[in-house]
């Protein structure tokens, strides 16, 4: 069991032993508060407000719209963002990971979350074609959803063209990457309808080569 403070409110999580989490703690806080900034943070006008602006934002504002988040894991952005957001659809494939997130959410009273066993293709076909899976049956109507934001932490490999062109469909697209390569590679493939507005990086291992990435992008006005 692990404890992390973020925005002044302690988060607590299970953490699995073989499986996905992030391993600096201090960092992991850092991150979350940037993602909930990014995900409420005004980009209208051609720029961003300033970091201390936007902090505040993350800890006072709440969008009147829905969250979807892919690659969930054990909910450990779903917990910090749900708040935030009128309702939560968290996306993970290992079953495992879902049922540690649906623990977590559970542990920090994250009522308004929905955590569902698919993959962003199998999503797809349940959004646009109506697809019916008995993994969505304990999940409100998708059709309840009003989906402007999305969150992403792909594994090293990214998103790739499949599920870059499934999120292109959103206003705001928060995405964390462990690897700065593919993340440049999946900003590419989003150049035709997404700006990016906002990036940072995250050291979690000091003194090597791997960086976490964290980018907002918005969409272009069309």
């Amino acid at each position: 069991m692990e404890e992390i403070e973020v925005d002044g409110r302690t988060l607590t999580y299970k953490q699995l032993e073989g499986g996905f989490t992030q391993p600096n703690a201090g960092i992991s806080a850092k991150m979350l508060e940037w993602a909930k900034s990014a995900a409420v943070s005004d980009c209208s006008g051609g720029g961003d407000q300033g970091a201390e602006d936007t902090t505040r934002d993350s800890t006072t504002r709440r969008r009147d719209d829905d969250f979807l988040e892919l690659y969930c894991g054990n909910g450990n952005f779903t917990i910090a963002m749900a708040p935030m957001f009128r309702k939560v659809l968290a996306t993970e494939v290992s079953k495992v990971s879902v049922a540690a997130a649906k623990h977590n959410a559970e542990l920090n009273d994250a009522d308004n979350v929905a955590f569902a066993r698919l993959s962003s293709e199998e999503l797809t076909l349940a959004l646009d074609q109506g697809k019916e899976f008995m993994r969505l049956e304990d999940v409100p109507p998708l059709e309840s959803y009003d989906l402007k934001t999305v969150l992403v932490d792909p594994p090293r490999a990214g998103m790739g063209p499949e599920v870059a062109k499934f999120v292109s469909r959103f206003e705001r697209i928060v995405y964390v990457s462990c690897n700065p390569a593919t993340l440049a590679d999946d900003v590419r493939m989003l150049h035709d309808t997404h700006i990016v507005k906002r990036f940072a990086a995250f050291d979690q291992f000091p003194y090597t080569p791997h960086l976490e990435c964290g980018a907002l992008l918005v969409a272009k006005e069309r």
